[in-house]
């Protein structure tokens, strides 16, 4: 019986990040037509698209330490609410003050959902982690479906709202089915139940540098999703001169990598003993990637390389971060996230405004600057893997 209970509850919480990862794309996606209709250059669209990281930004900390205090469900009802309201709101607006806004509010839903169900499934019994690196193959799914929805629809010149409708239509209707839903019991453990020695670990110095490491890691991971999402489609166009069909292809190449990447790195995540220096090499593989991106200009080998940086960037290390950062800090699993995620949403907000900036100049200059954002990412997780080293060596001598 609480089998079947937990996956109901996996089973609808999947199919939010599913239209979560429509929904981190749907803008982006749709940045001509939006243009269009809004009557604005592209780089004010790419503006607006900073909004969500604004939303995320403001509320990524709050919300991550009520739902520590006021529980799971709650929160993450509330934002599904607001991808709804925000959906339906962005379909029908022409004017990109109003889009802003709801912008804004598509970033505070993401920070609720987040708050609610990362926490969520680590309380899950019989979960070590792995059931949140699933989510990121429901938001690859997602990622993969709406480029070519969204192709097929430009194809038949519909109306580009209809789009929004439809991924709204989806999260009402799964909040019906949460409603009915009842969510695991937390389990707290109190600051006066710790260990001396569990206590001197946790405010080492090795440990600071972990938590400033894996802060910035969310920054970085985050903004390399971001600006490929949101560019790589355009750079197809512009620079690699490729049909609009084939140029939104990319990112869905780039997603199904990215499922790809979710059910490796979800086996071997029960094997692996050094998770930091997993996601090392993962980042560094990204980074070499992005090089033959942005300077083979053959649009068949950026096709294929679409395909192994979903796997490598996007195929849940974002998650595997979370995971490290959650179990150096066991008891403020909320607060954590929160504060993971909250760097990523200075991501999203910092990184449509820089690369707004730089198309002004070459959509080939947006993409080499994922490529300075790769090699950044891939020095910290160098750090943060000698740093772990450190860490265990003094746990290991306070244990004994």
């Amino acid at each position: 019986m609480e089998n079947a209970r937990h996956l109901r509850l996996k089973s609808v919480l999947y199919l939010n990040y599913l239209v979560h990862g429509m929904g981190l794309i749907i803008l982006t996606q749709n940045m001509r037509a939006l243009a269009e209709s809004w009557q604005t250059p592209l780089a004010t669209v790419s503006y607006v698209v900073s909004g969500i990281g604004i939303g995320r930004l403001l509320a990524y900390y709050i919300l991550g330490t009520l739902s520590d205090k006021y529980g799971r469900k709650t929160f993450i009802a509330f934002g599904m609410i607001s991808y709804a309201v925000a959906l339906f709101g962005m379909a029908v607006t022409t004017d990109f003050k109003i889009a802003y806004l709801l912008a804004i509010l598509l970033g505070v839903a993401n920070s609720a959902l987040d708050s609610g169900t990362y926490p969520t499934f680590l309380e899950l019994k019989g979960e070590n982690g792995s059931a949140n690196i699933l989510i990121k193959a429901a938001m690859s799914i997602g990622e993969f479906i709406l480029p070519i929805m969204i192709a097929f629809n430009e194809s038949i010149n519909g109306w580009y709202g209809i789009i929004f409708l439809f991924v709204g239509a989806i999260v009402l209707i799964n909040l019906l089915m949460l409603i009915k839903l009842r969510f695991p019991e937390r389990v707290y453990q109190e600051k006066s139940q710790a260990s001396p020695n569990t206590r001197a670990v946790r405010i080492s110095r090795a440990r600071i540098g972990l938590f400033i490491i894996l802060s910035l890691y969310g920054y970085c991971s985050m903004a390399m999703m971001i600006l490929f999402t949101q560019w790589i489609t355009l750079f197809g166009v512009s620079v690699l001169h490729m049909s609009n069909f084939s140029a939104h292809f990319l990112l869905s190449l780039y997603s199904i990598g990215s499922i790809t990447g979710v059910l490796l790195i979800f086996i071997l995540l029960h094997r692996i003993t050094d998770e930091m220096k997993f996601v090392a090499i993962l980042n560094g593989l990204s980074f070499l990637i992005l090089l033959v991106i942005c300077f083979s200009g053959n649009a068949m080998l950026v096709t294929l390389c679409s395909f192994f940086f979903g796997m490598t960037a996007a195929g849940g290390v974002m998650q595997v971060g979370l995971n490290i950062f959650g179990k150096l800090f066991p008891e403020k699993k909320g607060k954590i996230t929160g504060i993971y995620f909250s760097f990523g949403s200075l991501a999203s907000f910092t990184i449509p405004i820089i690369t707004g900036m730089l198309s002004q100049y070459s959509f080939a200059a947006v993409m080499r600057a994922d490529g300075v954002i790769a090699l950044f990412s891939f020095v910290l997780c160098m750090i943060g893997h000698r740093l772990m080293d450190t860490a265990d060596n003094q746990k290991a001598v306070l244990v004994r």
